[in-house]
């Protein structure tokens, strides 16, 4: 008797042959954050299509909060390196000793990092992962079709061979789970910081470490728009993201006019990831560079003005549900953008453009509009 597995659902045929239902299934997530909340649509649809497997994801320790929360989805995380105080290439090891001492049914990378490990590890198991171009590291690939699909579908198109790619575009939106103990914190860490309901709150990223730095806004032009939204809209600003966003976050507090810095609130480093989101889906508009807190705000619904600049916009847009508002804001210079998807580039094409050029092309008008048209759409205000 054939298994549930070989056999085909009317829109769908499976072209990998698993010889039983598999037991355990291993998903690599070794990337960062935005990437993370991207493959989640394309794991709700392996959940859904082996419901009885233990589902293992093996994430980094900077993205494993994305799957916090979320039993339905996966049964145990990994993480590689583990936490600890050895040397981080030991701890590293250690992941990969575990992963070799524990039998897997099947595999899904959906990181190249992850492909690596679970090589490394010596796993035997069928395989599924992300679609490289052939000879993508040496030549890189120029496929308009490859080049213009989005994140969220890469990854469903890793397990296509397995499992069909759903068609209603809110199976596309990515999860990000929030507790009512995420929100309760959020809140008390507005009533410490004297933040009572009323005037809008709109929440800024100022930083992002991604493409090493090189997709931060200028601080002062962060400052420029939200001067303008403290004037208009008597507004409270939350300025958020990591530790390591605290300069950015000071120098736009700097920038401001020394009346209005009483309405912002540096909270960078104080919440986790997923206070965070919880502070996301409290505003009423998030603007920020391309990084994931962009991709938070779409996950909870919250209007977003995305800044981008040599990161491709039409890879990288936020994916909200039906409904769903949000701004892209890019410039049009012929050499943007310039950092796109895994696969599209070379390997070896390192890019050492360090001028902003594309940032600095996005005035602070164009971003200020935006804001105001979102938040007009979301108060029911007429144009």
């Amino acid at each position: 008797m054939p298994s549930e597995t070989d056999q085909p659902t009317p829109a769908h045929r499976p072209t990998l042959r698993l010889r039983r239902e598999p037991q355990r299934i291993l998903v690599t997530a070794l990337c960062p954050i935005g990437d993370t909340l991207f493959l989640t649509p394309a794991l709700v649809q392996l959940r859904r299509r082996f419901p009885n497997a233990h589902i293992t994801a093996l994430t980094f320790p900077s993205n494993a909060g994305i799957l916090a929360d979320a039993d339905d989805l996966i049964d145990e995380r990994l993480l590689a390196p583990e936490r600890g105080p050895e040397h981080v290439a030991w701890r590293y090891l250690w992941a990969v000793w575990r992963l070799a001492h524990t039998r897997y049914d099947l595999i899904v990378n959906f990181s190249f990092a992850g492909s690596l490990t679970t090589a490394l590890a010596g796993l035997r198991a069928p395989r599924l992962g992300l679609r490289y171009p052939p000879l993508f590291a040496l030549i890189g690939n120029h496929s308009k079709e490859y080049r213009e699909r989005h994140a969220v579908d890469h990854y469903f198109k890793a397990i296509e061979a397995l499992v069909p790619i759903p068609t209603n575009p809110d199976e596309r939106v990515p999860l990000f789970r929030l507790t009512q103990e995420d929100r309760e914190k959020a809140r008390k860490l507005l009533r410490e910081r004297g933040i009572t309901p009323g005037a809008p709150l709109v929440t800024l990223h100022v930083g992002g470490d991604g493409f090493n730095g090189r997709k931060r806004w200028a601080p002062k032009r962060f400052a420029e728009v939200a001067s303008r939204l403290i004037e208009r809209y008597n507004a409270q600003i939350l300025l958020i993201g990591g530790a390591v966003d605290i300069p950015e976050v000071e120098a736009t507090i700097a920038a401001l006019p020394e009346e209005q810095r009483a309405h912002a609130h540096g909270l960078a480093g104080e919440t986790s990831l997923k206070g965070t989101g919880a502070l996301i889906e409290m505003s009423a508009l998030f603007i920020g560079n391309d990084s994931s807190p962009m991709h938070i705000a779409a996950a909870v619904g919250t209007p977003a003005v995305g800044i981008f600049g040599p990161s491709d916009w039409q890879e990288f847009s936020p994916v909200g549900g039906n409904g769903y508002r949000s701004a892209v804001i890019h410039s049009d210079l012929l050499c943007s953008p310039c950092f796109r998807f895994v696969g599209n580039d070379p390997l070896w094409k390192q890019n050492f453009c360090y001028s902003y050029a594309c940032l600095k092309a996005i005035s602070s008008q164009r971003v200020l509009d935006a804001a105001t048209e979102l938040l007009r759409e979301r108060a029911g205000a007429p144009g």
